[in-house]
């Protein structure tokens, strides 16, 4: 019982020490922290309002399929379509979204080239690049869709027939076209070194285009200005970026290889075993992802 009273009344001394610094603060004081008080809660109800408005606007856009389900929408709704679709990419790979979706608005036409809606290959993707070994691939390996294509060339404009990727979705050419950013070799280095986790969408483009993803000469210049035409840094924002080892944690590849010790003999990874076998060669094996083999051709 005693140490209740105590307690008490050290709780009664410190009432009194907070009343009294209240009754005896100067007007201005008063004052000034009412005013500061006023704009701490107005800007917690703009961070509020902010990011209800954004979920909002989240849950308004539709998911999509194929790019031929918006063909009948207006500019700015594709547009908002695209952006939402690579903030979620962004979650994943690290890749600015502002970036992909600009990359995807300039090569698909806003979703309308024949490529977009025949194949939903929104960034041009061609059936063989850079080796066509990198790891992640959305792609089925042997799906394409045949076309003449526009490329430039020491400031020469060219026209070439060449095979392109098809996807089940418009979703698989986005998670495909940042697999190879981040996957994409150059001799025993990284085509895209410090793409990942770059913030500055100037930089981000710039290592795109140094990497020689581009041919156009103009290319960063017109990334760049999508991409404040239409606000794109809005998308580069609520998301929690994955390292390359966190996002492949529980994901196993089947490899097809001579032997499992020659990498340099790799055709390529899959994650479906029956679609590794369709792609081995003859000499080669399909190994799992403890260096098993599993299948020989």
């Amino acid at each position: 019982m005693k140490k209740k009273r105590i307690i008490a009344c050290l709780l009664a001394g410190v009432l009194t020490l907070q009343s009294t610094a209240v009754l005896y603060a100067s007007p201005e004081d008063s004052q000034a922290a009412a005013q500061e008080t006023s704009r701490t809660q107005e800007r917690q109800n703009a961070r509020a309002a902010s990011s209800q408005e954004s979920r909002e606007a989240a849950a308004s856009v539709p998911e999509i399929t194929n790019a031929a389900e918006i063909i009948s929408l207006p500019e700015l709704e594709r547009v908002e379509i695209i952006g939402e679709m690579c903030r979620q990419d962004y979650a994943k790979s690290g890749i600015l979204a502002s970036v992909s979706a600009a990359q995807c608005i300039l090569e698909s036409g806003y979703l309308e080239t024949d490529l977009a809606q025949e194949a939903n290959n929104c960034f041009g993707m061609k059936a063989t690049l850079s080796g066509n070994d990198w790891e992640g691939s959305a792609w089925d390996g042997k799906s394409t869709y045949t076309k003449q294509t526009g490329e430039e060339y020491n400031g020469r404009h060219v026209t070439i027939t060449a095979a392109f990727r098809k996807y089940d979705s418009v979703a698989d050419s986005v998670a495909d076209h940042s697999a190879y950013l981040l996957g994409a070799t150059d001799g025993d280095g990284l085509r895209y070194p410090g793409l990942k986790g770059e913030t500055d969408y100037r930089k981000a483009i710039q290592i795109i285009k140094d990497g020689g993803y581009a041919t156009d000469s103009r290319y960063v210049s017109k990334i760049c200005s999508i991409i404040e035409r239409f606000d794109l840094t809005r998308y580069d924002t609520g998301v929690e970026t994955k390292s390359n080892d966190e996002l492949l944690e529980n994901v196993h590849f089947y490899r097809i290889r001579k032997s499992w010790e020659d990498e340099d003999s790799q055709l390529g990874a899959f994650l479906d075993l029956d679609l590794a076998k369709k792609n081995c060669k003859k000499g080669y094996f399909v190994y799992d992802w403890e260096g098993k083999a599993v299948y020989q051709k």
